[in-house]
């Protein structure tokens, strides 16, 4: 036995790693598309890590806060890599977000045995998005309090609880207390629930497994199992590394740049951050600005329940044509008005030009998913 076999022992017995209840898991899951949730916790885990250290010299309240923001980048050791590195994390946390929701709504990994899974993994996509939103406003920009605005007006439409919830942001409508409650939700209250959530999804991770390859026959691959220690683990110390490794040598070569502060007349261009510019740029389609915040909580709802709804064995994206078209759908939505939001930035839309693009993808999409279906199953007959 190695020096180093023998020293992995000893710290094996004495920490006792190897009763870690985490099952073996099926040989198929040795693979990054099924790790893109590990990457998302290290992502996180990386922000609260970086988060707390920001604390330290990040100051809130209308004078201090860009002030505190410029010292952390002009003054403090590596404090321009610190807070670009954490800026550029939450952009791949929230990248990752979409990659991971979109590979497990096409291979229907909500389906049979797995419904709560997805539930609470659409919620934890919604904190996410969420805390890029909260965060975005800490520095106190021109345009990130912008942004802030329009978002706290979109949550007042919302009948009945929009002015509750409008408030939890703002509090009594100062400067002073929307920061102190927005800080609050950042650093705290979303956190801790998204840490929630995280050990709740684990858990139903490790019960349900997870979902096998759709050209893989469940029960043959399941007989072949790796222990999650040493293997999973190393793996997943691997690729979370390599995140880092990746974001830190971003954020060395394209260090942050603050913009105009907040009240400082300098003019802007309106633009929210990337993640955002879509349901920035539904804000723009005249007459339904006001109604974009429905839209958003329809789709939310729509994921939520899409267990219920598709009920087919099937995990083949062939299989459900229909909601295999409306995620492309939303896919393409998010490609499409992302790339708008940039090109007219704050630039009235009216029905005429928005109304068939925004129709006609959807229909266009299960039209032409419903004949490639009807050629799959003949083609499936005949064999």
């Amino acid at each position: 036995m190695g020096i180093f076999d023998k020293i992995w022992n000893w710290i094996d017995k004495k920490g006792h790693i190897s009763d870690i209840p985490l099952k073996a898991m099926p040989d198929y899951t040795l693979n990054i598309t099924y790790w893109i949730g590990g990457l998302l916790a290290a992502a996180f885990f990386y922000q609260a890590l970086t988060g707390m250290v920001l604390m330290l010299y990040y100051l809130p309240g209308q004078d201090s806060a860009y002030k505190s923001t410029e010292y952390i980048m002009n003054s403090v050791p590596f404090g321009n890599l610190l807070l670009t590195s954490h800026q550029y994390m939450a952009y791949a946390m929230i990248f990752l977000v979409f990659v991971h929701f979109f590979r497990n709504y096409f291979i229907g990994a909500y389906k049979k045995g797995r419904e709560l899974t997805w539930i609470v993994g659409v919620l934890m996509s919604v904190v996410v998005i969420l805390m890029g939103f909260t965060g975005y406003f800490l520095p106190y920009t021109e345009i990130s309090v912008d942004a802030t605005d329009v978002g706290i007006g979109m949550a007042k439409v919302i009948p009945f609880i929009g002015s509750f919830l409008a408030g939890l942001i703002s509090g009594n409508g100062t400067i002073s207390s929307e920061f102190s409650r927005i800080l609050d939700f950042h650093v705290l209250i979303l956190p801790a629930i998204l840490l929630l959530l995280l050990g709740v999804h684990m858990y139903l991770y490790e019960k349900n497994e997870a979902a096998p390859p759709l050209d893989l026959n469940h029960k043959v691959v399941n007989k072949r199992r790796i222990k999650w220690f040493p293997v999973f683990f190393a793996y997943s110390l691997a690729i979370g590394f390599l995140l880092y490794g990746v974001v830190i040598i971003l954020s060395a070569i394209f260090p942050l740049t603050l913009p105009p502060e907040a009240g400082s007349g300098i003019p802007i261009i309106p633009m929210p951050e990337w993640y955002l510019a879509p349901y920035y740029k539904i804000v723009d389609f005249d007459p339904i600005s006001t109604n974009v915040i429905y839209l958003m909580l329809l789709i939310v709802i729509f994921l939520i329940i899409i267990p219920f709804l598709d009920r087919k064995e099937s995990r083949d994206p062939r299989d459900r044509p229909f909601f295999t078209a409306i995620g492309i759908t939303l896919m393409q939505y998010l490609i499409l008005y992302t790339a708008w939001a940039y090109i007219q930035p704050g630039v009235e839309v009216q029905p005429i030009i928005w109304a068939p693009i925004s129709f006609g993808i959807p229909i266009y999409n299960i039209i032409f998913a419903m004949i490639l279906y009807k050629k799959y199953r003949r083609g499936v007959k005949i064999e």
